[in-house]
């Protein structure tokens, strides 16, 4: 078969194993079913708010909020529906959890059980990789996905906001996900793959991410924005950003973290004994 071939099967595999499986069912249940609360509430809220604010005061309020986030993309934020910006801001949270309780016996759990050896001989070790980043990856944005459409709903119907800003902003929020859940997967991948017992990798997987957060907490109080360059979450600014040049940074960057990842985990599995 060809390298495309292999993947592709490796994938499709992966993503019947997952969302066939008990843990994939309730861990996605769970997601949609918090999804939905919390924008309802959200969307509720902000009803109650509009009606008791004046809109004027709340246009200025969130003009000079969202411009103190963003810079001078914050002012095109500001005019968009608040239950999807915050939405998206749980998603980037929620996102490292989803992928590390989604994916950290991907490839652990069959070194465990010795069964990575049916498929390391009938594909190369890295399209078995590969396979395994692309599954994690799009079973992580299906759940997403489901999340936001959810979101998008609920707002049309308990908010005050018209269908065309809801399905402007909502794809172009969710948009924002892709490489940022990207660079996610690929660390998840490289760490978790380094173990033979799942709960190891796990453990290994939370230890990385939150590694990576504490230096984005250092890089915030100490002004030092390298030290958060490896945190894909710092890119989100970049990602919202109506300047093509940090555009194109922020995808560059968070997509570049995957890349390596995938690339050192796909090295370091090859040399391994399985």
């Amino acid at each position: 078969m060809s390298p495309f071939s292999e993947v592709e099967l490796i994938t499709r595999r992966e993503l019947r194993r997952t969302f066939r499986s008990a843990k994939g069912g309730i861990l996605a249940g769970l997601s949609v079913a918090g999804g939905t609360g919390v924008s309802m509430l959200i969307a509720w809220l902000d009803r109650l708010q509009a009606e008791k604010v004046p809109v004027e005061l709340q246009a200025q309020a969130r003009d000079q909020f969202f411009q103190g986030l963003y810079g001078d993309t914050g002012h095109a934020i500001a005019a968009s529906p608040y239950p999807l910006w915050m939405m998206l801001e749980g998603a980037l949270w929620l996102a490292p959890l989803l992928v590390a309780l989604m994916n950290f016996d991907a490839v652990s759990g069959e070194l465990s059980h010795r069964s990575v050896r049916f498929w390391t001989v009938r594909v190369r070790r890295s399209s078995y990789i590969l396979g395994k980043y692309l599954a994690g990856w799009l079973s992580v944005l299906a759940v997403l996905l489901t999340m936001n459409v959810i979101v998008w709903g609920v707002t049309l119907v308990v908010g005050h906001f018209d269908a065309g800003a809801v399905f402007t902003w909502g794809p172009r929020y969710f948009l924002v996900l892709l490489p940022v859940t990207a660079a996610w997967c690929g660390i998840a991948t490289l760490v978790g793959a380094q173990f033979k017992t799942p709960m190891l990798s796990l453990l290994a997987i939370f230890a990385a991410f939150f590694g990576l957060w504490f230096l984005r907490v250092v890089a915030g109080f100490s002004n030092i924005d390298a030290l958060a360059y490896a945190y894909p979450n710092f890119y989100d600014s970049y990602l919202l950003s109506t300047n093509a040049v940090q555009l194109t940074a922020g995808i560059g960057a968070t997509l570049g973290i995957a890349l390596v990842a995938t690339a050192a985990g796909t090295v370091l599995f090859q040399r391994r004994d399985i």
